[in-house]
């Protein structure tokens, strides 16, 4: 986070208030440093999805699912499904023990792996999809994405602001050097993309979202069961 944690705080303040599962998620990413998105970003999440109508639903970096909570409840809004990827299997099997729990097992497909390998078996394509995952390959996801994102389709990644770092005359100690570099980079990778367009929004640690032009159509996975899945 690279404004005011108040600031952080205020914006939570306005958000409807959260269950008691995603209060003990949170408790618990707070005490391992599990790697979540803020209670702002998985609301504004649920909203866009929502929006956007989308119902085919793709996520990399699944963690104990608290992002994949949030899309799952926006995907029952809209008849839509949620495949989710993390090569974590401690955390995956908590996450799917927490969609359970949230009553949404029916919504979310998992698959465990690496999502660099399962990337290019899947078919279908995809109205909306969030990455959260290692930032250093976020461009190689991304390669791999374009190509399964629907016409009029939503790209979401988390974290490309580094803590406000990629911002040129940012102050950060050197060993961030090549992940600065990196993000930068692959910033102006988006900016650039012919046939989508990006907007950068500053809040969480940064959020990317790039649209691929053409008329949305609501689309669903074609081998997608929704059933848990596991390799």
């Amino acid at each position: 986070m690279f404004y005011p944690f108040e600031l952080e705080k205020y914006l939570e303040m306005l958000l409807p208030p959260r269950d008691e599962l995603l209060l003990e998620m949170e408790r618990e990413a707070l005490v391992e440093t599990i790697p979540v998105v803020t209670p702002a970003v998985g609301h504004f999440l649920q909203l866009l999805l929502e929006t956007a109508g989308a119902r085919s639903i793709l996520e990399i970096g699944t963690a104990t699912g608290y992002s994949t909570i949030y899309l799952a409840r926006g995907a029952r809004q809209t008849g839509g499904r949620v495949l989710t990827i993390d090569m974590n299997k401690g955390r995956m099997d908590r996450a799917v023990e927490y969609i359970a729990k949230a009553g949404l097992k029916d919504l979310v497909e998992f698959r465990f792996g690496n999502a660099l390998k399962i990337l290019p078996e899947l078919s279908g394509r995809f109205d909306f999809i969030f990455v959260d995952a290692a930032k250093g390959e976020y461009r190689q996801y991304v390669e791999l994405i374009l190509p399964l994102m629907a016409d009029g389709g939503i790209l979401v990644l988390d974290n490309v602001l580094f803590r406000g770092w990629v911002v040129p005359g940012s102050v950060y100690d050197s060993k961030y050097n090549n992940m600065v570099e990196t993000l930068r980079a692959f910033l102006q990778y988006l900016a650039e993309l012919p046939g989508y367009k990006l907007s950068v929004l500053p809040f969480g640690d940064g959020l990317a979202i790039v649209r691929k032009n053409g008329p949305f159509e609501k689309t669903l996975p074609k081998n997608s069961s929704c059933k848990e899945q596991k390799e």
